[in-house]
């Protein structure tokens, strides 16, 4: 597994991290059971830092008993959703209780929820200790602008982007600037937008990917983690998945070598 610092925070982070949006969100026994041996995987194939949020339902708690025993070495981010101060409060105390930690290691705010109101308090818990360090998250593109104004503030250390071979907005200005502030980087939706889960998938399965065989790229998951990889010597991926086989195949990415101009050039030409 390669591994990258995390901007600014002096982090080293596993190239391919695990997201825990809708897979870690379960309940029952065996459920909780499945979702530790997801974990077990991930920390066997390197995996690092997972990343989960309280609007990701139950995966808070999963992660957080999941992780009970092994938590040393391992880097938790979670995210904060409120309008004011008080809720922004709550949620982040629940935070604690949920993940079973005392301090979080990089606590985001959610779709740029009340960024400017919510970001005091942040600072207050980084201030205290009990949180290391600071981030800023959202789906939309259309948010952009507002996440650049964030990012200049010199508060957040961290943003959490979509950007995947299909959506390459935060090429042009996103990706740019967080270098230049010396910004941690964060890829949500590595291998599909968010409401097109198969979207990427479907269009590569359609084509001979054999060209990315001397490169140790078998699958078309691969070839597009691969691809982002090859285009940030910083970003980090946060793939997602409830399946037990996948963890092994997105991580297996993070020890490929980036891939050569040529082959970046033959992937984008298919989409």
């Amino acid at each position: 597994m390669q591994y990258r610092t995390l901007g600014r925070t002096g982090l080293h982070v596993s190239a391919v991290s695990m997201g825990t949006w809708k897979a870690f969100d379960v309940r029952g026994e065996q459920a909780i059971e499945h979702v530790g041996r997801l974990v077990t995987e991930a920390l066997t194939c390197g995996v690092n830092l997972f990343d989960t949020a309280p609007m990701y339902g139950e995966a808070e708690s999963v992660l957080g008993r999941v992780l009970q025993g092994r938590r040393e070495g391992v880097i938790i981010a979670t995210k904060v959703l409120a309008s004011d101060r008080t809720s922004a409060q709550r949620l982040i105390e629940a935070s604690f209780q949920k993940l079973q930690v005392e301090v979080i290691d990089l606590m985001q705010v959610h779709n740029m929820a009340a960024w400017r109101t919510v970001a005091p308090l942040l600072e207050e818990y980084k201030a205290a200790g009990r949180i290391r360090f600071l981030g800023i998250t959202d789906y939309r593109t259309s948010m952009f602008p507002e996440m650049m104004t964030a990012m200049q503030t010199g508060i957040f250390d961290t943003i959490q982007i979509p950007y995947n071979i299909g959506e390459r907005e935060a090429e042009h200005a996103i990706l740019p600037l967080a270098q230049q502030c010396d910004m941690g980087v964060l890829i949500m939706t590595p291998l599909c937008p968010i409401f097109h889960r198969s979207q990427l998938l479907r269009v590569l399965q359609r084509h001979n990917l054999s060209f990315l065989e001397p490169y140790g790229v078998t699958t078309p998951g691969q070839a597009l983690l691969a691809y982002l990889l090859a285009q940030s010597e910083d970003a980090v991926l946060l793939p997602a998945t409830s399946r037990l086989e996948r963890v092994q195949e997105n991580t297996t990415a993070g020890e490929i070598a980036a891939l050569p101009q040529q082959a970046i050039a033959q992937l984008e030409a298919f989409f």
